[in-house]
């Protein structure tokens, strides 16, 4: 909080510097010059509105009125036509500034409301990944493209079921409100299906239901799910999503499965197996971060920053790479963001001890999934 309070304070302080200088500078022109500089001591108002309060525009107004009217002693001009009119504007020029200061407040106080909203919705479409569950650790990023938002139509979601840990990234195509209404689509379904079906497959055809009931015709996600096996098996299911990264202590595979159709068109789905060590850190993620581009156009090297992802905490690498990020964009974000971090960690007996346990009450019974080995290409 204090970082968002000392800029404002530097702001204020700036922008009431800047009016009086321009005051004291029309009134230093007219009392050593013979012109007639009146009319412009308003304009010290007008520039203190920018980013000040009403009370201090007001404040400056009143000042360069009253030198307004004061300098028509030095000028010789005092009670002339001229020096009339230039009091009349003056008084004109702070009746605005103090407008544009009341205006900008009340567009400042909506824009706070709106963004209190809009963090009070992403808590509830995207709440925090827990940050240790089964032998996995994790963690979350989202950067929405729109700077005054903080939500859009990326998603992650981690589940976790008495069989497995079950992940989910996607991306709605299309911005704005309908992208975060089939968020919250997807999000709902996969949460319920993650609990539901033991078949992965399932669960993508589940989700995809859902999307093909809420989904105007064009519109569709792609996804990836991820199934955490205590065995250190992995489970994969790609909906047209591009593939998570292992990250190991040494080598960083991409590991790939057959890709189908993106939630809304299609209903079946490939799902493929891999293998990850303890200490391996998976990276799942929308293509925000492999489509940024940067002023000359080219694309984040991923590649060249995977180290940013090894020898500290999820947390900690994840805010390495955002910031890698945001420095090759120059700031400027011109797509959401999802991220979402695994790490193996050497404690999955607790996991392990409930494999065996049965599906929770009201379950439905599904089929074994058909799962096929991963293809992976360093």
């Amino acid at each position: 909080m204090l970082s968002n309070v000392v800029p404002r304070i530097g702001d204020f302080v700036g922008q009431l510097g800047a009016g009086l200088l321009v005051l004291g500078a029309a009134v230093a022109v007219g009392a050593v010059t013979d012109l007639s500089t009146a009319g412009y001591f308003g304009l010290g108002a007008l520039v203190t509105a920018v980013t000040c309060p009403p009370a201090a525009t007001l404040g400056v107004g009143l000042a360069a009125e009253v030198m307004a009217v004061a300098s028509g002693w030095w000028d010789h001009r005092f009670g002339n036509g001229q020096h009339i009119a230039a009091c009349i504007l003056v008084a004109a020029q702070v009746a605005v500034a103090v407008y544009v200061s009341v205006s900008r407040n009340r567009r400042s106080s909506e824009l706070q409301q709106v963004r209190a909203v809009a963090e009070v919705a992403q808590r509830a479409l995207l709440p925090e990944v827990p940050i240790a569950l089964h032998g996995a650790g994790f963690a979350a990023r989202y950067l929405s493209a729109a700077k005054e938002a903080s939500v859009g139509g990326d998603l992650y979601e981690v589940v976790a079921t008495p069989h497995t840990i079950r992940m989910i990234i996607g991306d709605v195509r299309g911005k704005g409100l309908p992208a975060v209404r089939l968020a919250t689509v997807v999000l709902g379904a996969f949460r319920e299906a993650a609990v539901t079906w033991l078949d992965q497959g399932q669960v993508a055809a589940a989700c995809a239901r859902s999307v093909g009931r809420e989904a105007e015709p064009e519109d569709f996600v792609t996804a990836l799910l991820v199934d955490i096996y205590p065995d250190g098996r992995l489970s994969l299911c790609s909906a047209g999503h591009h593939p998570p990264l292992l990250v190991g202590a040494t080598a960083t595979t991409t590991l790939t499965c057959p890709s189908s159709p993106p939630l809304g068109l299609g209903d079946r789905f490939a799902t493929a197996t891999a293998d990850w060590a303890v200490g391996d850190r998976l990276l799942l993620f929308t293509d925000g971060l492999i489509e940024a581009r940067d002023g000359e156009r080219a694309f984040f090297p991923l590649e060249r920053h995977v180290d940013l992802l090894r020898d500290v905490p999820p947390d900690a690498a994840l805010d390495r790479l955002t910031s890698a990020l945001t420095r090759h964009v120059g700031g400027n974000l011109h797509d959401d963001l999802a991220l979402l971090l695994v790490e193996r960690r050497p404690t999955g007996a607790a996991l392990a001890a409930t494999a065996q346990a049965p599906l929770s009450a009201g379950a439905l019974p599904a089929t074994p999934a058909n799962a096929s080995a991963a293809t992976m290409s360093e």
